[in-house]
């Protein structure tokens, strides 16, 4: 999640992994809007054969779910539920992200970089070299 919002250049303070309220789980990130409502944020790598991790839609009401594989149901369910979605393995599939941020009114701008050139920077910054 920390890649995807710095590859849209969202500010540092709109997002967060800590702070969690104490009527909740832990909740794995949150993204702030414009108007600083924290939208919780749950990140499931399910890979094959592990459909069920994305009941998380239903079981932690998330704003943002970020997935690396989704069943067209799982998608029709998080639309249903008004849940927004960004499914990693598609091609381009964190393309999506810049449509949630949209929905979700979150400060961010567009992306027209080489996508690669751009990650070996994020990971570089995050992780260092």
């Amino acid at each position: 999640m920390e890649t995807l919002c710095r590859l849209f250049n969202v500010p540092f303070e709109s997002y967060v992994q800590q702070d969690n309220p104490l009527s909740f789980r832990e909740v794995d990130f949150y993204v702030l809007s414009a108007d600083k409502k924290k939208l919780r944020t749950e990140v499931k790598l399910m890979g094959k054969g592990n459909p069920e991790s994305a009941d998380a839609i239903f079981a932690r009401e998330p704003a943002i779910f970020l997935a690396d594989k989704l069943s067209n149901k799982n998608k029709e369910q998080a639309d249903n539920l008004g849940v927004q979605w960004i499914e990693l393995r598609t091609d381009n599939g964190y393309k999506r992200f810049l449509e949630v941020l949209r929905a979700l009114n979150v400060p961010h701008s567009e992306f027209d970089e080489d996508i690669n050139e751009r990650l070996d920077k994020i990971l570089t910054e995050i992780y260092g070299e």
